[in-house]
């Protein structure tokens, strides 16, 4: 019987979980959440926090995978990594995974390694702070050093608005550290890639959309990018160069850059598969690769098959509401049986509370579509979204 341990049992985890049942494997799954969607699916369960990383080393010798991983989510990787490095499984070190997954040691490591990045400071204070302020004058961005899905991520324009973009930043910060950067300006693009035994193969770049400062939440991706082929090949250039300076071996990876006046320049990267659908959904339906079946044969040694299929468009575009209480939704039969809509979903219940966009998290749902380019199928999901009612009091 071949096992696989997935830390995580939330929405994101899901199609793992489903997948690993298909290829007929005994699934086990770790979340501090016992009601998680994913718990059900699987065939054994551990009340255990997936940040904690004895606690999932406990759980992990008495399960004895052959195979650990989780999806599209940062934070978990470090304890991923303590057990494949206890156990001798497949995936990144542990010192891979603290670069991975803390924003100061990641971006140092790009400045180690001369892979093109944002100026950078590091704040630990308010008077360090302070004193960053009479030296270096807005725009310039502040993220916390430990957060995901832009949480805490705020552009300041000028000084008025520093000390509570300060004080925002920081709140979402575990450590109480956080990064100020570059305000850097252009397309923003995200690099899928599968790297094996040190090779690094691109499976496709995607197309950002985002709110924009100051929040900068995603909103939107597409596949594959409409960049030119001269700047796409800059692009795999130097996400490959970011994979190699982190110390990524074997493992799926998320390279996030925004391409500037002087070229691409590192955002930030994920050790893992990208999340919003990116890689569950679109590099499937844009390249016929199941980036999923591979992250799970790569987890348990197997060569996984990573040979693209065919070239189509995907795309998916998040639904947003005024704000309020969420009570219903119209159309969603209508859309779901358009032509091109490959998926459909309102992450809200009735009861929840609707938010400006802040975070990811405010995002009310999503529809994803393939056509045969990527300018069709953000075009059918634009149309898909005119047809969705939200009645929000």
């Amino acid at each position: 019987m071949i096992k696989l341990l997935i830390v995580g049992a939330s929405v994101l985890q899901i199609p793992a979980i489903e997948n690993a049942k298909k290829k007929g494997l005994f699934v086990g799954v770790i979340d501090i959440n016992p009601d998680a969607p994913g718990v059900k699916l699987a065939d054994q369960f551990y009340k255990v926090s997936t940040n904690d990383i004895e606690g999932v080393l406990v759980a992990a010798r008495d399960f004895k995978p052959n195979g650990i991983m989780t999806l599209a989510t940062d934070m978990p990787m470090r304890s991923v990594a303590a057990v494949a490095s206890e156990l001798g499984l497949k995936g990144i070190s542990t010192e891979v995974a603290l670069k991975a997954t803390d924003k100061v040691e990641m971006i140092n490591c790009f400045k180690t390694n001369h892979v093109p990045h944002p100026w950078f400071k590091v704040i630990k204070s308010q008077s360090e702070f302070n004193e960053f302020c009479n030296h270096i004058l807005p725009p310039y961005i502040i993220k916390p050093n430990d957060s995901s899905g832009s949480r805490g991520v705020v552009l300041i324009n000028n000084l008025a608005e520093a000390q509570n973009g300060f004080i925002y930043s920081k709140s979402a910060s575990k450590s109480g550290i956080v990064l100020v950067e570059e305000f850097m300006q252009g397309p923003e693009v995200s690099v899928e890639i599968i790297t094996v035994n040190g090779i690094s193969t691109v499976l496709a770049i995607t197309d950002k959309l985002t709110t924009g400062a100051p929040y900068f939440v995603e909103m939107g991706h597409s596949q594959p990018s409409m960049l030119s082929e001269e700047i796409q090949s800059n692009i795999r250039r130097v996400a490959i160069n970011a994979v190699k300076a982190i110390g990524i071996n074997n493992s799926p990876s998320h390279v996030e850059i925004i391409v500037t006046k002087n070229g691409p320049k590192l955002v930030e990267l994920g050790a893992r598969m990208g999340g919003d659908c990116i890689t569950t959904h679109l590099v499937p339906l844009s390249t016929g690769v199941d980036m999923v079946n591979a992250s799970i044969d790569l987890s348990l040694g197997i060569e996984p098959c990573i040979e693209k299929q065919f070239s189509k468009g995907s795309a998916i575009r998040y639904i947003t509401s005024k704000e309020g209480i969420f009570q219903n939704t119209i159309g969603l039969d209508y859309v779901s049986k358009m032509e091109g809509v490959k998926h459909l979903e309102i992450v809200k219940e009735k009861g929840d509370s609707v938010s400006s966009i802040k975070g990811s998290g405010d995002r009310v749902g999503y529809v994803i579509c393939q056509a045969d380019t990527s300018l069709k199928a953000i075009d059918i999901c634009n149309q898909a979204i005119k047809q969705i009612n939200l009645e929000v009091l």
